[in-house]
């Protein structure tokens, strides 16, 4: 049908046929209008995202705090030579493995400020499950 309308977009005063460029603005408003759920959350939490206002205390650090089931961990980020601790520990001791400590400094890295940033952390919680008792997770 569309082939049809463009063929005919030249000829004037045919009733009942708007301008091509109306029907191919209709169309691309409703092309455009359409969103999925996820799309339509996405762009909710984008805007939560940028009223969220950050605030940094007089020491010069940033809080954040992250939640999922039953455990928290909190974050202050503040300037100095790149000391990164979690529950008292350094990360690399909290977390032996390569790829998550690669992902912990990835923000850094990307950013170029690896080595600018302090970063303690406490986390608190435990894994509900049977095999995470029995490993000793607390």
């Amino acid at each position: 049908m569309l082939d049809s309308l463009i063929a005919l977009k030249d000829l004037e005063d045919i009733q009942g046929l708007p301008p091509l460029r109306e029907i191919e603005d209709a169309r691309y408003e409703k092309n455009t209008r359409k969103s999925t759920r996820a799309e339509i959350e996405r762009r909710k939490q984008e805007e939560v995202a940028r009223a969220r206002v950050r605030q940094v205390d007089e020491k010069g650090r940033a809080y954040g705090t992250g939640r999922r089931k039953c455990s928290i961990a909190r974050v202050w980020i503040q300037p100095g030579e790149g000391q990164f601790t979690v529950n008292d520990k350094q990360f690399d001791v909290y977390f032996p493995m390569l790829d998550h400590r690669a992902a912990l400094l990835r923000p850094f890295s990307e950013t170029k400020t690896l080595g600018l940033w302090d970063v303690n952390c406490t986390v608190k919680g435990c894994v509900r499950s049977s095999w995470g008792n029995s490993f000793g997770y607390q």
